[in-house]
């Protein structure tokens, strides 16, 4: 063959490895040409008409949040607890406060159907007025809009021009969604600033057009060595031929035996170049995803990730085979052909040339179906949240049925938890421990079911064997926690509640060291708000008596660092004692 081959015209064989060249070239310039058209014109804009659509929803979510809010005031209305003014003043207070966003400026407001302002955050200066003649640099009329919006819908989206946020002197368009609160007639929207959206896609879009440029390049690279390749390849051809019948007989027994080996596993056999593109797939991708083998490969797993994962994962996917390591439980969430989810766990180890060079060739992995043990691990998930969701219901009712005994000190326990909690934060406690804390503030006076009513709602001084009974409501309150299998001390927190640190408390005499932090934390708490609060037998003494007790019982009585940080909170009013409605979040 070979003295065939040297006897083949000199132009001939320049003609045939010049075709040959060109056969090489043609497919990955046009493969190239492809994958520029189809990022450019078909990834990129269904990419941005789905970015926009959830931005669209993520505002519509959060505007039926905050009526699911204004929901639970008014309930507290039709129960009596709250008149009308009273539930829509607090929700009114409460939105007002409300702020998302990257820059949490982001905002909701309310108008009524008249249309009325009744409250704008950065425009206060609308509020009360009527808003039907206020029109926008286009001519729109967004507050009637919002209003036909909601008579003909029930709810949605309006675009008009608006001040951007909080700077009245820059005007930009806005797509608000609108939602209606029918009870009180209100109509309650946010929206987004299309100028954020394009700035965030055009983040996307760089990024994207980047990492395309680098994987143009270097697929352009790889064709050119290619190319050279195989021009240094044909002209060894002879050799190869004369033992090509046997290297055929003994690829197809290699052959046989590793498709047998893939056909027995369940999981996808893969390899790919050092670009991670697949360069040989399994059939058990088709099991998998729905690909047959032929359709994965020159595919990227970045490629048939979903585009939440990809742009959550290209990074930390690029920085792996830039390590030229193994890859060890990569898991990445990926659409199957039909558009199943399919959650991926992928390893991989590199594989180099045999020579002496050992350069990067590429990576030989499996990839393994983990979604039904994601979906377990949710279940779980849930399943723990719905129990802590049940214990939440069950501590707020057990403390109920305190205040239910004692109505003098009605929210007494929730105020208490509150303050306590926000002691917690700023002395740095674990959240699990803040967590334990609150359970606990919630339930610190449970003891109180089981005393005689007249003792509590006495108008004067207890007796001493009436003010005995009474304080044995922390022992009481210890056995009736006791029997539950909380994850946290409760019952003991509880039991040490009014413990002194010089062993002046009851019921035990316990001292500093014997007594739990949570329960120095709730001492100090449950002080302060008792004394800040009306009982049966005097009026509310102050903030400022309560300040002086505990500044007096300091370092004797309570724990230095509760009384300093509760004092800091108190002067520095990140806490406010002249409403019921505590915000439990104060930094």
């Amino acid at each position: 063959m070979r003295a065939f081959t040297d006897a083949m015209p000199h132009n001939r064989l320049k003609n045939i490895l010049s075709s040959i060249s060109f056969r090489i070239a043609l497919p990955l310039f046009l493969t190239l040409l492809l994958f520029i058209t189809a990022i450019y014109y078909v990834l990129l804009p269904q990419l941005e008409q789905s970015f926009i659509t959830r931005k669209q929803e993520a505002i519509k979510e959060q505007t039926e949040t905050v009526v699911s809010l204004v929901e639970s005031y008014h309930e507290r209305e039709t129960s009596g607890e709250l008149s009308r003014k009273e539930a829509q003043d607090r929700a009114i207070a409460r939105i007002r406060r409300l702020r998302y966003g990257t820059e949490n400026k982001d905002y909701f407001w309310i108008n009524d159907l008249f249309p009325r302002v009744v409250m704008h955050p950065y425009r206060p200066d609308l509020e009360g007025k009527d808003v039907s003649s206020f029109k926008d640099a286009n001519g729109t009329y967004p507050f009637v809009e919002f209003v036909k919006t909601i008579k003909h819908q029930g709810g949605g989206y309006v675009d008009y021009m608006w001040q951007w946020k909080d700077d009245p002197a820059k005007i930009s368009l806005k797509s608000s969604y609108v939602m209606e609160f029918k009870p009180w007639g209100w109509v309650i929207g946010t929206g987004l600033y299309q100028d954020d959206v394009l700035a965030d896609f055009t983040q996307i879009r760089n990024k994207l057009s980047f990492i395309c440029t680098g994987i143009l390049f270097i697929v352009s690279l790889l064709a050119a060595y290619s190319i050279r390749q195989a021009l240094k390849a044909d002209k060894d051809r002879s050799v190869i031929i004369l033992n090509q019948k046997q290297l055929m007989a003994s690829l197809e027994q290699s052959n046989t035996r590793f498709r047998n080996l893939l056909e027995t596993t369940s999981d996808w056999i893969w390899e790919a170049d050092q670009d991670g593109r697949y360069t040989y797939s399994s059939p058990q991708v088709f099991t998998m995803l729905g690909f047959t083998p032929e359709e994965i490969l020159g595919k990227t797993l970045m490629d048939i990730a979903s585009p939440w994962s990809a742009s959550q994962l290209a990074e930390a996917f690029q920085q792996r085979l830039q390590n030229k390591k193994k890859i060890v439980g990569f898991e990445c969430t990926c659409l199957g052909k039909s558009g199943q989810i399919v959650v991926l766990e992928n390893n991989a180890v590199p594989f180099v040339t045999p020579n002496t060079k050992r350069k990067l060739v590429g990576y030989r992995g499996i990839a393994r179906d983990i979604t039904e043990r994601k979906m377990a691990l949710e279940a779980l998930k849930k399943s723990r949240d719905d129990l802590h969701t049940s214990l939440e219901e069950t501590v707020f009712s057990l403390a109920s049925t305190t205040e239910n005994r004692d109505p003098y000190t009605a929210g007494h326990q929730i105020r208490v938890d509150r303050l306590a909690c926000a002691i917690a934060s700023a002395m740095g406690l674990s959240q699990e421990q803040i967590e334990g804390l609150h359970i606990a503030a919630l339930l610190h006076d449970i003891g109180k079911i089981t005393l005689p009513f007249e003792y509590l709602a006495k108008p004067t001084q207890l007796l001493e064997e009436e003010r005995a009974i009474i304080k044995r409501h922390p022992e009481v309150g210890y056995s009736i926690l006791k029997p539950i299998h909380f994850p946290w001390p409760v019952a003991e927190i509880v039991y040490q509640h009014h413990e002194h640190l010089d062993g002046s408390g009851y019921p035990r005499g316990l001292t500093g060291p014997d007594i739990l932090l949570e329960a120095k934390i709730l001492t100090v708490a449950d002080v302060v708000e008792a004394i800040t609060s009306h009982r049966p037998y005097r009026p509310a003494l102050g903030i400022e008596k309560a300040m002086e007790a505990i500044r007096e019982g300091r370092g004797t009585l309570y724990h230095p660092p509760c009384v300093d940080i509760c004092l800091d909170l108190i002067q520095k009013k990140k806490i406010e004692f002249s409403s019921d409605d505590w915000c439990p979040v104060f930094f």
